[in-house]
């Protein structure tokens, strides 16, 4: 389990406001198939570096994450948040799909580290992805659960990390969460629990910290320089 210092934290709030000129944000459209395409929103970092997939929760939209894209950009990564086109199982899979393809295509991007941050819904969307693609290195999973073939995949993956994170009143989700992460055969797996925070992206508005924390958990989990693997820049 990493630890969440004071320190790394002031650390990197003294980051996002010390380099805020060497992140760029910009809105995107994502190619989706059949003459479609998502609404998106980029924060690219200042070099290359690995990916950040950004999964709303379903009562909310991209725009949850408009901070901690920033915050991430600004520590070295690409991030991308978009908003789905429905919550049914099959589109959402298909969403992630093309915004995995848009975000890998990216040139500054390393294809081959990729991390995930997904609420509610998109929480199981989210372990499913990285069961169909190796290169999704770990995951930040919040109130949210996942399921029978989910938990497998999870128990089979000691090499996949993940971070969770759920408010206790919110007892639905604390429990789907919990029984993820004990799930979870890596060490560093964990789950932090908050009280009277809400549900998924929400709890950034009274956990402040929590953002910082999951920042920290890639720069902890994925490397910007990839797992030792250089970065595969096209």
């Amino acid at each position: 389990m990493i630890a969440f210092t004071k320190v790394a934290r002031l650390s990197l709030v003294f980051l996002s406001f010390a380099l805020p000129s060497l992140a760029e944000k910009k809105n995107v459209d994502i190619p989706a198939g059949e003459g479609s395409s998502l609404k998106g929103t980029l924060y690219v970092s200042a070099k290359p570096g690995p990916g950040i997939l950004l999964l709303h929760q379903c009562n909310a939209d991209r725009q949850v994450y408009d901070n901690l894209g920033t915050m991430l950009s600004t520590a070295g990564y690409n991030a991308l948040s978009f908003d789905f086109r429905g919550t049914a199982s099959d589109r959402m899979a298909a969403d992630i799909e093309a915004a995995l393809g848009f975000l890998t295509s990216q040139s500054v991007v390393n294809p081959r580290a990729l991390g995930i941050v997904a609420g509610n819904c998109a929480v199981n969307q989210a372990v499913h992805a990285s069961q169909r693609r190796p290169e999704i290195r770990t995951l930040v999973v919040l109130s949210g659960g996942t399921d029978a073939a989910g938990e497998a995949h999870i128990k089979n993956s000691p090499k996949l990390p993940i971070f969770g994170a759920v408010s206790e009143e919110d007892a639905e989700a604390a429990v789907a969460i919990k029984k993820l992460i004990a799930g979870s055969t890596n060490r560093d797996s964990h789950v932090e629990t908050f009280k009277d925070a809400g549900h998924a992206a929400s709890m950034f508005a009274k956990q402040p910290d929590l953002e910082a924390d999951i920042v920290i958990w890639f720069r902890s989990n994925l490397p910007v320089g990839g797992y030792g693997l250089p970065p595969a820049i096209k």
